[in-house]
């Protein structure tokens, strides 16, 4: 009878042996899957934020050109002006002295799109030129900058030193177009 309750003891031994055997077996390889899904996911997570990223960016492409369509085949005075407006308020938010800006009309022989041009004199230092056409840049147009001319100013000998003395000022004529698609009809 003591051998059967040794054999028996023996047979619980291994089985408790072999349950823990495997079951450790089962839980690594599950673990393996788990970190292989952590991984899958990880990169699917990352591939998702930069397509949302890229889609904010792409909505803000979009608003500029829904903005910049139009129905009509010159650009309104009002529009215009207003432009020309937002041009003199970014001047003088970077203190920048604005000698002339005066738009000009120009003649598109492409079919589907109407371009209106804009000339600014500016005397500005090329700090102030930067944050000015890093701004411009920001703007709900369409917007191509054709020509920039930057030309020392040259100081009077007349003129005492003073705090802006040192600092060498530009006068700088800005050549750019803003453009409106036509819709079709």
């Amino acid at each position: 009878m003591r051998e059967k309750y040794l054999f028996l003891f023996c047979v619980m031994i291994l089985t408790a042996l072999c349950f823990f055997y495997f079951s450790t077996n089962n839980i690594k390889a599950k673990s393996k899957k788990i970190i292989a899904y952590d991984k899958r996911i990880k990169i699917e997570q990352e591939k998702l934020n930069s397509a949302k990223v890229l889609n904010e960016q792409l909505q803000e492409v979009s608003k500029v050109i829904v903005k910049s369509m139009t129905k009509k085949a010159e650009f309104t005075p009002d529009e215009v002006n207003s432009f020309i407006k937002k041009l003199a308020d970014l001047a003088d938010r970077y203190e920048i002295a604005v000698l002339s800006i005066y738009p000009k009309v120009i003649s598109t022989t492409r079919k589907h799109l109407i371009e209106q041009q804009y000339t600014l004199m500016l005397n500005c230092t090329y700090v102030q030129m930067g944050q000015f056409l890093s701004k411009l840049e920001s703007f709900d147009h369409i917007i191509n900058v054709k020509t920039l001319d930057v030309n020392p100013l040259k100081k009077d000998k007349k003129e005492g030193s003073d705090e802006t003395g040192n600092i060498t000022r530009y006068k700088v004529t800005l050549e750019l177009s803003t453009f409106k698609i036509i819709k079709e009809v």
